[in-house]
């Protein structure tokens, strides 16, 4: 074979080597796989505000990966392969809420770190239940319907809107001289925003002192009106 044969020859060789080389490195290594995913890091931040906080949060990750944060502090994972990913804050108590999504998604990008703040406000947790609007002193007996309010409430007396439940009222001191009267009416309210509103009350029998006594099956200590008189009808 003469010299520019071989050289030739030889030209070829390294040319196809080049290429089996190239093929190797888009294909991600010899073994003629996929390439490896590329990953990012996604940082999850708490910032919270308010009274009565909690200790602290669990921030999960694809519904998988847990991991304890602060109420104002942040946490980092590394390694995340690019693209969606979900992100919940839990362990927030009932008296605080969490301003925007819930979980959320958060894109994470490659070879990038994205960042997600769940902004947490906390009030003071309800406590018992209080008379905001108490019945008349004095109402007619049957033909009368009166009204009473009925709130969920902190220790300081607010009211807790974000307290949710069903509240119970019934006679508390029954004032009749055969201790068997009735309360007529709508007897069980939902509370919105907190507050729970009997609009068509009504007693069966004429009497001093009387009371009423409010209840919701939650742990909130009940709440009792003040006293009142059922007369006859004039």
């Amino acid at each position: 074979m003469s010299l520019v044969k071989r050289t030739v020859y030889l030209l070829a060789l390294g040319v196809l080597a080049a290429g089996c080389h190239l093929d190797k490195l888009l294909s991600g290594g010899s073994g003629g796989g996929a390439p490896p995913r590329a990953t990012g890091a996604l940082r999850a931040a708490a910032t919270t505000t308010g009274s009565n906080l909690p200790t602290g949060y669990t921030v999960t990750l694809d519904s998988s990966q847990r991991a304890s944060i602060g109420i104002n502090d942040s946490i980092t994972a590394t390694g995340m392969p690019a693209g969606n990913h979900t992100a919940a804050l839990d362990g927030v108590p009932n008296n605080c809420s969490v301003s925007g999504a819930n979980p959320r998604t958060v894109t994470v990008p490659a070879n990038d770190t994205a960042r997600t703040a769940f902004s947490v406000a906390c009030t003071p947790p309800a406590t018992h239940l209080g008379f905001t609007i108490e019945p008349p002193s004095t109402i007619a007996v049957v033909s009368d319907t009166f009204q009473v309010e009925v709130a969920a409430e902190d220790a300081s007396g607010g009211v807790v809107p974000g307290f949710a439940g069903q509240v119970t009222i019934a006679i508390g001191t029954d004032g009749s001289l055969t201790k068997n009267a009735k309360l007529r009416g709508t007897t069980r309210v939902t509370l919105v925003n907190g507050i729970a509103t009997f609009s068509n009350l009504s007693i069966d029998k004429t009497g001093v002192d009387y009371t009423l006594k409010a209840s919701v099956l939650a742990g909130l200590t009940d709440a009792t009106s003040r006293a009142f008189s059922v007369l006859a009808v004039p």
